[in-house]
């Protein structure tokens, strides 16, 4: 075989290895949405989720965050998971979801609150026949987890309880997730947009670039943001919890990758 035909069957192998790749990812990712979709239809689904869908966009947002199939998955205080009932149905059943909220003794504002929404969500797991749920109530930092071991961590709405009490606390928190994530993992974040200059530990907001700051700090950089979370009727002067609210915060939704 000479030289020019031996590259020409080369570059032939080479563009049908590339199109069975590209189209095998196709159709993971097309998989990937009608298991969301049926998950977020399911009538196995609590009320309490499905009342949350009009702010949330569930759907989109889950494509955002390009989770992989048969990925494993750490949902940092999961409360009643909302997020880790969809992320379960975005890992499928060969991938792992962990759900993490707080043990009983922890320091965390709203503690019983949260034990209360930990308890529901341990419910819910039990109705809806949720295999790929490991819910964990214990500290963040002592998580039996190892180095590498995860692919995606997700923080939904919870970082600024972090970063407006103490910002050197947030930065070992976002760390801890940079070595437990495999070397192409990803961090995503969903937060309260707050403004500089306003009492964001009151409002339980935090400014979008504190949190790139951060995420950048601990060693992330930022691959993608979307407004998709975005209410330009919250004027941010409002606690996230007022009743005018009614849940629909202005909230940026960010993915980094490690």
């Amino acid at each position: 075989m000479n030289i020019h035909k031996f590259l020409r069957v080369q570059w032939a192998i080479f563009l049908i290895i590339g199109t069975s790749a590209a189209l095998s990812q196709q159709v993971d990712s097309h998989d990937q949405a009608q298991r969301v979709a049926q998950a977020i239809a399911s009538p196995n689904r609590a009320i309490a989720h499905v009342m949350r869908d009009e702010s949330r966009h569930p759907q989109d947002a889950i494509a955002f965050m390009r989770i992989p199939d048969g990925g494993r998955v750490l949902d940092i205080y999961a409360a009643d998971g909302y997020y880790s009932y969809l992320l379960a149905a975005a890992v499928g059943p060969d991938g792992e979801v962990i759900a993490q909220n707080p043990e009983p003794g922890e320091d965390f504002q709203d503690i019983q609150q949260m034990y209360s929404l930990a308890d529901a969500l341990d419910e819910r797991i039990e109705i809806a026949g949720l295999q790929n749920i490991t819910h964990l109530r214990r500290n963040f930092s002592t998580l039996p987890l190892e180095k590498g071991s995860l692919d995606t961590v997700f923080l939904g709405q919870i970082l600024h309880d972090f970063s407006n009490s103490n910002e050197q606390r947030a930065l070992a928190l976002l760390r801890q997730f940079h070595e437990l994530l495999a070397a192409d993992g990803t961090l995503i974040v969903i937060d309260h947009a707050g403004d500089d200059g306003q009492d964001n530990e009151r409002l339980h907001r935090m400014p979008k670039e504190t949190a790139i700051r951060l995420a950048n700090e601990a060693g992330f950089t930022l691959a993608a943001e979307s407004d998709l979370l975005s209410n330009p009727r919250d004027r941010r002067r409002r606690p996230v919890f007022d009743p005018m609210l009614a849940r629909n915060t202005d909230r940026f939704l960010l993915r980094f990758t490690r």
